[in-house]
C-alpha cells in the first residue's frame, strides 16, 4: 500500500501548476470586485509528443534542448517518482525487485524514501497564449519500472507517454475551467465594483 506521508515539496509538473493557480487566483480576485485587473488567461494550450531519454546526456545529444533545460528536467522528473516510506511498500505496488531508495536529492528533510527504479524520463513542450502572447515551457515524466514493464524500456515509456496524455488532458479541463469562471465572475466583479468594491 503507498504511504500517505508525501514529502513536503514536490515539484511535479512545476511550471503548468503555477501557470494554473495563476489563472484561477486571478478568476477568483474577479469575484470580489476586482474587474479592474487584467484577466491572467491561459488559452490555446498545446504538448508536443514527448521524447524518452534515459539520461542527460542522451537528451543534450538529441540538440531539442539545451543542457540546463535537460538537467532541470531530470530533476523535475526525479521528484515526480511516485514515493513510498519502505521498499517493502513500493514491491507491494510495483513488483520485487522494482523499488530503490530514491537519490539524495528527491529526499525530504528527516526521512528515506523509496521509489520504483527510474529508467530516464520524457520531455515535451507546452505552448499557450497568455493574454495574447505565446508562452512556453517544458513539461517532463518519469520513466520507471512497474510490475507491468518489468523494466522493460519500450514497455515503460509507453505508459510513462499515457500519464503524459492524462494529465494534459486534466490540464487543458483546468485551464478551460478557470476561464469560464473568470469569464463568469467578471461580469459580477463590474457590478461590485461601480457600488464600491474593494480599491475605493
Amino acid at each position: 500500500m503507498q504511504s500517505s506521508n508525501q514529502p513536503p515539496r514536490r515539484k511535479r509538473s512545476t511550471r503548468l501548476t503555477l501557470a494554473l493557480m495563476g489563472a484561477a487566483g486571478t478568476a477568483a480576485l474577479a469575484g470580489c470586485g476586482q474587474s479592474s485587473a487584467p484577466q491572467d488567461t491561459l488559452s490555446d494550450v498545446n504538448f508536443s509528443e514527448p521524447k524518452a531519454y534515459q539520461n542527460i546526456d542522451e537528451c543534450v545529444a538529441d540538440e531539442l534542448y539545451t543542457r540546463t533545460a535537460c538537467e532541470a528536467a531530470f530533476t523535475a522528473a526525479v521528484e515526480a517518482v511516485p514515493r513510498f516510506d519502505s521498499m517493502e511498500a513500493c514491491e507491494q505496488v510495483h513488483g520485487e525487485g522494482a523499488c530503490e531508495p530514491l537519490p539524495q536529492s528527491a529526499q525530504s528533510q528527516g526521512g528515506s524514501w523509496f521509489g520504483p527504479a527510474l529508467m530516464g524520463y520524457m520531455v515535451g513542450n507546452m505552448m499557450a497564449n497568455r493574454n495574447g502572447a505565446r508562452v512556453q515551457s517544458l513539461y517532463q515524466e518519469p520513466v520507471y519500472r512497474t510490475r507491468q514493464n518489468r523494466g522493460d524500456w519500450n514497455a515503460a515509456s509507453s505508459a510513462a507517454s499515457s500519464r503524459v496524455d492524462q494529465r494534459n488532458q486534466a490540464f487543458r479541463s483546468s485551464v478551460m475551467q478557470s476561464n469560464q469562471r473568470a469569464t463568469q465572475r467578471s461580469g459580477f466583479g463590474s457590478r461590485s465594483s461601480a457600488r464600491g468594491g474593494f480599491g475605493s
